[in-house]
């Protein structure tokens, strides 16, 4: 199979699935782990849009892949804190696919008002405040070497000759080894679709002009190289993950204008 649809499997048909935990006890840290400050400071942004006249009310609030709803949870409480009187002109949303999740923000957002949503292509928003963390490097990837591509074959990578459309976009982005995300395009599509108008901020880390792959195993805070491994000993039981190419949310940015 192709290294993308491992990587769903991966994290999408387990890991994700049986809702993990982030932080000290799990396999690794946000920075939304460690304390209220990421949310505050997201909320103060949020207010500063609504000041400026970026944003107006009323709007829809809705943040995607939530995992625990902790940063939901901070966000809110800022907002609460710095201005109430802002709650009646707003309406959240968390998107959400995994229901042990869905369950997991239920639980830490008791008492807050919102709905949950399965993927965006259930979304028909009029005004939106999209927010994210650490989404971008779960969606899934194919590696790249050259004109190859990775497939998996009895948990081991092997490379084979690439697509040929993949290999165009590869020479768009001046791609030679690194991670690529197809998904990353659907999803700009359907985030297009999703609402009349909308601000969308995303945190996450990655790369301009990938040299080199990122891929890479997080096990109980311990770095592992997929390449070093037998991959069916981690499979489904930690975090997979890999740096974002910057150059191609770039692109993605001005193809959706």
């Amino acid at each position: 199979m192709k290294f993308s649809e491992f990587f769903h499997a991966w994290l999408h048909e387990s890991y994700y699935k049986n809702a993990v935990s982030i932080g000290k006890n799990g396999d690794f840290f946000t920075a939304v782990s460690v304390g209220n400050l990421f949310g505050t400071l997201l909320a103060k942004h949020f207010l500063d849009l609504i000041d400026k006249k970026v944003l107006k009310l009323p709007l829809e609030l809705v943040e995607i892949g939530a995992n625990e709803g902790y940063l939901s949870r901070d966000f809110l409480a800022a907002l609460l804190e710095f201005r109430p009187e802002i709650f009646s002109k707003l309406s959240f949303f968390i998107i959400e696919p995994h229901e042990k999740l869905r369950n997991l923000q239920k639980k830490t957002l008791e008492g807050v008002e919102f709905t949950h949503k399965r993927s965006l292509k259930e979304c028909h928003f009029e005004n939106a405040f999209f927010f994210c963390n650490e989404l971008f490097d779960s969606f899934t990837c194919e590696l790249i070497d050259d004109d190859k591509m990775a497939f998996i074959k009895d948990f081991k990578l092997v490379f084979e000759p690439m697509e040929a459309k993949l290999k165009e976009k590869c020479e768009i982005l001046n791609l030679k080894k690194g991670e690529l995300s197809l998904e990353l395009e659907e999803f700009f599509k359907d985030l297009d679709k999703a609402s009349k108008k909308f601000i969308f901020a995303s945190f996450d880390y990655g790369v301009f002009n990938p040299q080199q792959f990122s891929i890479r195993i997080y096990q109980k805070h311990e770095v592992f190289n997929p390449f070093e491994i037998t991959l069916k000993d981690f499979f489904g039981k930690s975090d997979l993950t890999y740096n974002v190419n910057f150059n191609q949310i770039q692109q993605l940015i001005k193809e959706h204008d």
